[in-house]
């Protein structure tokens, strides 16, 4: 005979936890399914040369009872022991600038602020100055500082960088330096596709964090992983009774009838169960649909078709460093940019700088990203990208091929990686065409921030809509 849940959740990542908890604080029987071997998703982190590298920057746009919808509010709800430390400033550099680099202060007021974004394109580009930015600036900062954060995401999610900024103001000089902030925040790096395709939504909720101080970007003890999902899993289960299974493969989310009956899952034997549920709540990555369902329901076809398109693909880079001591890695996390493009052309975290518990004796470690479309990534190459990110790190840091004890190798992939972070539609979090069947996670919508905590605010958007509360 078939178990039977009040709800399942496919995904043990911070949105299936999240999800799962405000399920099971409000009276389900909760399962949560997961095919590693242990809660955390893509926050799990990985070893090298005895250091835990964590390419995941958790922030947290709200953390204040009852302002907020995500994993730090989550972590208040279910009673979890999570623990955080703010993050250093990041730090900016313009290639090939006499300046060094500049730090992004917080600016209590947007006339401040106003004055910043000024600063900043007086040093990229004085070419583009003209009388006035700062003046016009100031009522477009001060729209970003006092918008509610679930309009900001919401409403501006699925809006580009350029559909924005245009209803704001014609000046081409404020285009630019606005369009060079919302490559860095959205991820997406290359200036022309974020000015035509980033989702400005998203990226206006990391500058208003860097710039209003309205949030932070944390440093969870010991790392994403064990400092957030662990501690949110097990309250969720001890306080809320919520059953968590790993090892367990989701094969197929069994749906009759138009309406979702539960799953099929093949455990570490090998052998196939079906699991039944009133509702089923899937909070994996996008790529991961084609192989829960079989046939592919006609609304998740249509959505996947669009973000998959060539065009959206990109490509991404990755390199780790290991240094030894002799030099000083006086800043966390930091941005590179092309002045003359607006591009952001590499961006890193010295990690052992706010977690030196995550590196051995006498070592540093970095991790590094660059992301371009993916026609320029197929144009210029792995080889002559990872050379460029070393040369800008020798740039950037001097001392740096002295220290250099590691260098790893390339990582790459093209896929349509960034699908959540530009404006194409979204899944829903659920569709009349299958009922009791819902969806969470970082390429869902809406969603109330980004990031991490904006996958966590998914779990907690969908939860309120199983159990019908506004």
């Amino acid at each position: 005979m078939s178990e039977k849940f009040d709800s399942i959740i496919v995904g043990a990542g911070v949105s299936g936890i999240t999800c799962a908890g405000y399920l099971a604080k409000a009276g389900r029987k909760v399962l949560v399914l997961d095919k590693l071997s242990e809660v955390g998703g893509s926050m799990i982190p990985s070893k090298m040369m005895g250091c835990t590298v964590s390419m995941i920057y958790p922030i947290v746009a709200k953390y204040k009872y009852g302002d907020a919808s995500g994993w730090a509010k989550a972590a208040q709800d279910f009673g979890a022991n999570v623990r955080m430390l703010g993050s250093c400033p990041p730090r900016i550099y313009l290639k090939g600038a006499e300046q060094p680099f500049m730090t992004i202060p917080i600016c209590l007021s947007p006339e401040g602020a106003a004055k910043w974004m000024t600063e900043l394109l007086t040093a990229a580009r004085p070419d583009l100055m003209n009388d006035g930015i700062e003046q016009e600036l100031v009522p477009i900062m001060k729209e970003i500082y006092e918008t509610p954060l679930e309009k900001m995401t919401v409403e501006w999610g699925e809006m580009s960088v350029k559909d924005w900024i245009i209803r704001r103001t014609d000046n081409k000089a404020i285009h630019f330096v606005f369009n060079m902030m919302m490559t860095s925040c959205i991820f997406t790096c290359d200036a022309e596709y974020t000015w035509n395709s980033g989702s400005v939504g998203k990226g206006l909720v990391l500058m208003r964090m860097w710039l209003a101080g309205d949030g932070l970007m944390s440093v969870p003890y010991p790392d994403p992983q064990k400092g957030i999902c662990v501690p949110l899993a097990e309250a969720a289960q001890k306080n809320f009774g919520v059953e968590i299974r790993l090892g367990q493969e989701v094969k197929k989310v069994v749906i009759e009838e138009g309406k979702a009956k539960g799953v099929e899952v093949m455990g570490m034997n090998g052998e196939i169960q079906e699991i039944l549920a009133d509702d089923v709540v899937v909070s994996t990555r996008w790529g991961s649909y084609k192989t829960l369902f079989d046939p592919m329901p006609k609304f998740l076809e249509e959505v996947l078709k669009e973000g998959a398109s060539p065009e959206h693909n990109m490509g991404s880079a990755f390199v780790i460093y290991v240094l030894n001591d002799s030099i000083k890695l006086d800043g966390a996390f930091f941005m590179t940019f092309d002045p003359k493009t607006g591009s952001h052309v590499l961006g890193g975290t010295a990690q052992s700088t706010e977690q030196p518990w995550n590196a051995t004796d006498g070592k540093q470690f970095i991790w590094t990203y660059r992301i371009h479309t993916a026609e320029d990534f197929e144009k210029l190459g792995k080889e002559h990208i990872a050379a460029e990110m070393k040369a800008d790190m020798v740039e950037l840091f001097p001392g740096f091929l002295d220290a250099l004890i590691f260098e790893s190798p390339l990582q790459s992939r093209i896929a349509p990686s960034h699908y959540f972070y530009n404006k194409l539609p979204k899944i829903r979090h659920s569709y009349p065409a299958v009922k009791k069947l819902y969806f969470c996670g970082d390429c869902t919508y809406p969603m109330h921030s980004m990031l991490t905590d904006g996958a966590a605010s998914t779990g907690y958007i969908t939860a309120k809509e199983i159990l019908g509360v506004d």
